[in-house]
Order: C-alpha cells, then sequence, then structure tokens
C-alpha cells in the first residue's frame, strides 16, 4: 500500500534516512517482526516528531491543554468508579438478583469491555482520536441511560455492557497518549496521576452514595454521569479537534491526526503518490488489521463459558439445565477455534508472534491476569459482606469500600516516584506482591473471614499498597520491553487478558457464593425461617439490612456470610503466589530518557546512548539545585 513507509523504500533510498527514520532500521533480537525485520510505522515516527516539534511556546501550550483535558476526563471518569460502584449490589437487590446479578454483569462487562480495546485503539488510528473520543463517549452516555432507566435485570446488564465499552476506551485513549509523550523514568508516576483524582473523589463519593441509596434513587446515581462525562470530556474533545482542523489547513500533522493521516502524510512527504482509498476498502482493511473475527470468537468463547456459573442457580435443573450445557460447549468450541485461527488462518494475528516472544510482555500477562482473578474472588461480594457484618452507615460503608481503590492509586503515585528515583520496576513490585499477600492472609480468622474493624481497614490498605506496586510495574514493564510501534498493542493486549483473569475470577466466586451462602443461611438462622425467607436473603442484601443488627436473623446471617467469605479468601490468597513467581522472571530494564528499553530512543524518535544515559542518570547529584535537575529530568 503506497501510504505506508517500509523498510524497502528507506533501504533503496539513502536520501529518506533521516534523524526520523534511522533509528527504526536497527535489528534488535526482541525487536524483530515476524519477517526478521522490525520496522517502525510512519504514524509512530511522525508521533515522535511532534513531540521533538513541541520545543517552541506553542508547543508546549499545546501538550498542556491536552494533559489538563485528559486529567479533567480522568476527575469524571474517577468519580464514576468511586460511586457507581457501590450501587451494583443495590441495583441488583432491587430485581432481586444480587448473588447472581453481580456476577453476570462482571463477566460480560469484563469480557466485552476488554475485547473491544483492540477495535478502539485501530479505530483511533484508522479515523483520530477526537472522533474516537465521541465514539467512546456516545457508547457511555447511552449505557448510563438505559441503566438508569432499567426495569429488568437484562436490561441492566446490558446498559452496563454499553457503559464499560465506553469507560474502557476512554481509559484506553488516556494511557495511549501518556505512553506516546513520557520518558520510562517517568511512565510509572504520570500514568498513575490519571488516578489521582480518586484521592479527592473518595471523600465525595460517600455522601452522594448515601443520598442516593435509598429506594430507587440509585438510578440517579447512574444517570447523572450521562450529563457529568460529556461535560468533563468536551475540552478534550474540542482541544483534539481543534488540532486536528488546524493540522489539515496547514498541511501538516499532529497528535490528534489518526495514524492514517500521519503515514499518507509521511509518504507524500518521502515522494510516494497516495491514492484516495475507498471507505468500503479501508473497513475491510480494519477489520483485518484489528483481526475482528478472532477477538469475537474469544469474545464469544469466554463469554458463553463463564456465564452458566453465575446463572446456574437460578436455572432449573443446575448444572444440568440443557442451555447451560450447550452455552459451556459452545463457549469451548469458540476458544478451540479462537487457538486455531490464529494459528493457522489470521492475516494479523490478535497477538503477533514477536509478542509472543516476549519473556517480559507474557510475565506481566500473567502477573495481571491472576492478580486480577485473585483479586476479583475477594472483592465481588466483599462490599455485599461489609453491607451485612458491619452496622455502618452507607456513607461509611461507601468509605470503606473506596479505601482499596484510595491506597491504590496513592500508592500507585509513590510506585511511579520510586521507579523514579531507582530507575528499576522489579524489585518495588516484587515486594509489592509479597505485601498484598499478607493483606490478603490477614483477612482471615479461624475457619470464617474476620470482621474486625481495624484489621479489615489495614487489610484493605495494605493490599492497594501491594497492588499498586504491582501493576504501576506490569504497566512499565510491559511498555519498556516494545518498540514505540507495538506500546498501544501491549497496553490492549495487557488490558484484554487481566479482564479475561477478572471474569474468570467472578465467575467462580459466583459458582462457590451460590454454593456456599444457601447452605450457610439455613445453618444460621433461626430454625423458624422458611425456605422462601431464606432465598429471598440470598436475593437481596437490604432484605437482611433491614433487621435489626442485634436480632436473630441479622447475626445468623453474619455468620453465614463470614463462613461463605473464607472460601472466597483462601483460593484467592493462593493464586496471589502465582503472580509472585511469575514477577522473578522478567527483565529488569533500566529506567532512563528513553520511550522503551528495545529500541534506545527518546519519545521524540532521537538516538540515546543507553550506556551513557545510565551512567549519567544513575551519578550522585552533589548539590541541593542538581538534586532538584535531577528530578526535574533535566
Amino acid at each position: 500500500m503506497a501510504y505506508y513507509s517500509n523498510g524497502h523504500a528507506l533501504e533503496s533510498n539513502p536520501s529518506l534516512r533521516n534523524h526520523e527514520t534511522e533509528p527504526l532500521l536497527r535489528t534488535d533480537e526482541s525487536a524483530i517482526s515476524d519477517e526478521g525485520q522490525y520496522v517502525q510505522s510512519a504514524g509512530v515516527t511522525r508521533m515522535e516528531a511532534i513531540h521533538r516539534s513541541a520545543s517552541g511556546s506553542s508547543g508546549r501550550a499545546t501538550l498542556w491543554a491536552i494533559s489538563i483535558s485528559v486529567i479533567v476526563c480522568a476527575w469524571a471518569h474517577s468519580l464514576d468508579a468511586s460511586t457507581t460502584y457501590n450501587y451494583h449490589a443495590l441495583a441488583t437487590s432491587t430485581f432481586a438478583k444480587h448473588s447472581s446479578g453481580l456476577a453476570s454483569l462482571s463477566i460480560a462487562t469484563g469480557i466485552i469491555s476488554s475485547v473491544c480495546q483492540p477495535f478502539i485503539a485501530k479505530i483511533s488510528d484508522i479515523t483520530s482520536r477526537p472522533y474516537t473520543y465521541i465514539l467512546v463517549l456516545a457508547f457511555y452516555v447511552v449505557g448510563y441511560v438505559i441503566v438508569a432507566t432499567s426495569r429488568t435485570i437484562s436490561a441492566y446488564v446490558i446498559g452496563s455492557v454499553f457503559v464499560s465499552i465506553g469507560s474502557s476506551g476512554l481509559s484506553l485513549l488516556n494511557s495511549i497518549i501518556v505512553a506516546d509523550l513520557t520518558t520510562l523514568e517517568w511512565r510509572g508516576f504520570v500514568s498513575s496521576l490519571l488516578s489521582a483524582p480518586y484521592l479527592v473523589n473518595t471523600w465525595f463519593a460517600g455522601k452522594i452514595v448515601s443520598a442516593l441509596s435509598t429506594g430507587e434513587k440509585w438510578r440517579w446515581g447512574y444517570g447523572m454521569f450521562a450529563i457529568i462525562m460529556p461535560v468533563a470530556l468536551s475540552p478534550a474533545i474540542f482541544t483534539l479537534i481543534y488540532l486536528d482542523r488546524k493540522a489539515q489547513r496547514e498541511g501538516i500533522i499532529n497528535v490528534a491526526s489518526s495514524g492514517v493521516a500521519r503515514r499518507r502524510a509521511l509518504a507524500r512527504a518521502e515522494g510516494h503518490q497516495v491514492e484516495d482509498i475507498p471507505w468500503v476498502i479501508r473497513v475491510k482493511q480494519l477489520l483485518v488489521e484489528i483481526d475482528a473475527f478472532g477477538l469475537m470468537l474469544l469474545g464469544f468463547g469466554w463469554t458463553l463459558l463463564l456465564l452458566p456459573f453465575s446463572l446456574k442457580t437460578y436455572a432449573k435443573g443446575g448444572w444440568h439445565n440443557p442451555s447451560l450445557i450447550v452455552m459451556m460447549v459452545a463457549g469451548t468450541a469458540f476458544l478451540i477455534a479462537y487457538v486455531l485461527y490464529e494459528v493457522y488462518v489470521s492475516p494479523v494475528p490478535s497477538a503477533p508472534k514477536r509478542i509472543l516472544k516476549n519473556k517480559t510482555f507474557i510475565m506481566t500477562v500473567i502477573i495481571d491476569l491472576v492478580y486480577l482473578m485473585a483479586g476479583k474472588l475477594r472483592d465481588l461480594y466483599f462490599p455485599s459482606y461489609i453491607f451485612i457484618v458491619k452496622d455502618w452507615s452507607v456513607a461509611n460503608w461507601t468509605y470503606f469500600n473506596n479505601t482499596l481503590i484510595l491506597s491504590l492509586c496513592f500508592f500507585g503515585i509513590c510506585a511511579g516516584l520510586f521507579q523514579r528515583w531507582t530507575h528499576r520496576y522489579k524489585t518495588s513490585q516484587i515486594s509489592g506482591l509479597c505485601v498484598k499477600i499478607i493483606g490478603m492472609g490477614i483477612l482471615l480468622k479461624g475457619g470464617r473471614a474476620t470482621s474486625d474493624t481495624a484489621t479489615l481497614i489495614i487489610a484493605q490498605i495494605i493490599v492497594g499498597g501491594g497492588g499498586a506496586f504491582s501493576v504501576v510495574g506490569s504497566r512499565v514493564a510491559s511498555q519498556a520491553s516494545v518498540p514505540h510501534q507495538d506500546v498501544a498493542l501491549v497496553i490492549a493486549l495487557l488490558s484484554l487478558w487481566s479482564t479475561i483473569g477478572s471474569s474468570v475470577g467472578a465467575a467462580f466466586a459466583a459458582l462457590i457464593w451460590s454454593a456456599k451462602m444457601p447452605m450457610y443461611l439455613r445453618e444460621y438462622l433461626p430454625a423458624s425461617t422458611t425456605d422462601e425467607e431464606i432465598a429471598v436473603f440470598f436475593g437481596n442484601i437490604k432484605t437482611i439490612r433491614a433487621y435489626a443488627f442485634d436480632s436473630p436473623i441479622r447475626q445468623g446471617a453474619i455468620q453465614a456470610y463470614q463462613r461463605t467469605l473464607w472460601y472466597l479468601i483462601v483460593p484467592a490468597l493462593v493464586l496471589s503466589f502465582i503472580p509472585l513467581t511469575a514477577a522473578c522472571f522478567q527483565t529488569n530494564y533500566f529506567l532512563g530518557t528513553q520511550q522503551n528499553a528495545v529500541m534506545n530512543v527518546a519519545p521524540d524518535g532521537s538516538r540515546i546512548d543507553t550506556e551513557v544515559d545510565e551512567e549519567e542518570t544513575l551519578a550522585k547529584p552533589k548539590t541541593f539545585i542538581e538534586r532538584l535537575r535531577v528530578w526535574a529530568g533535566r
């Protein structure tokens, strides 16, 4: 295709070799493509040139405008996550589907939001980032409108799926922008700053949830974000659209332009003839490039395989229900077909061979996949557990639920600063995983989960703190291990498999919960409690909460919840040792002023002598001013 630059054009025409393209011809074992030589796309090359051109006042103002817009978007997104997470238990209880509804919701939203990310990444490359922002915002708004007006659990889940597509798209676009514009030494810190608004919003979230927790006011808790997010995202969209149109007027390209626009512009600059491509062919190319068929097989496979775990309790005949059997068989068949298609048929596999051979990236996938699987095992019903075993107000319940997020965000920033100081990530990640295991372990008290207030709070802080060092470590390690060309791909793939891990955890949590909770409710509730009442208590936690804390019903339910949660925490604790083991096999890259640790180039595409960079970076400053300059990256 004429509008793609390629290695042969550069090889045959030495005049095209310049400070932008020269670093891209390096052949390195960890950066080799399937054909034997890695060639960076013109889109990424031009992005590096844009970063280099931002040295003037107008360029810096542009980068500041983009940064502020992204932070505003992150603020609204964090307020969403800090509040709506707490409505899930209330909303599913409204439909009398608390136990199965939570699991179905988590599985459906998790798988679909993860599978859609490669689609979104490629759409932003084919069109442009501002218009991709508009697309994902439309999913987000429509989803919350459906959720807020839902009258059945099915409508609620469908709306939540739309929201998850929009929400994951916003996060993905923000992450790609950060990865494009930052060096490795600051990557962890700057990416963690996107979560910094949680540190403020957490304190407002409790009051918001408390005000909207009675009756069906939770609908407004969801619906208000159909208004807030468009307003918050408008600065980012308008800024990027302005840059995009300015680029078109001036015949240049910038950070807002699509990847296709960058490739076409560079091809023209190199003297190639660029032909207009019909939109039908462009769409076909898009579907091939994003491996649409393969990702659909993957999404259908995991969805059909995992949903029966949450539907089993209410299905007639349980596991013997023909529909559940068909779903699981079909899901397994889809997953087998996915593997065969990717290996033998797909022209553009969703995970290229150069990625599958990347040891560090594979280790980060294992770490995050199992990390989130174990986390979802523990966390899916944890807010429900606290809602029953503690006699807290709704506001205090919300504050506690946000403690984990608060800890993750605060220690995520600390982890980024620690990486900036040490210029490594492996040791801190291993230490964080060890700390997380301790936090999981102290939740156990004999054969049941603890209900001690101090222990619960300390555990949340420890799990969040240790998890933050792991998450930031995986993020930086995965991006450091690949060339700039593959950064967006590894962000999407890491998110894809991590979220699948979360969905698997939710499926097993639902299976354990549905098997143990009714049994323990029958054991610990008064003998006069009927089976019909137990079914109501199992499906709607608000009915248990309505009883006085000292009543036999409430105390019996507390014991049942403690015994059941123990069966979720123990396997989560055992699984937590797998990420710890995988972390030991990562390459401990030096985090310096390069964009990645493979190609030895800066974010602007210029070459970096990594040995000199490491020597200068690790040289101890002698004065206070020198220390400030080191931390400022100068």
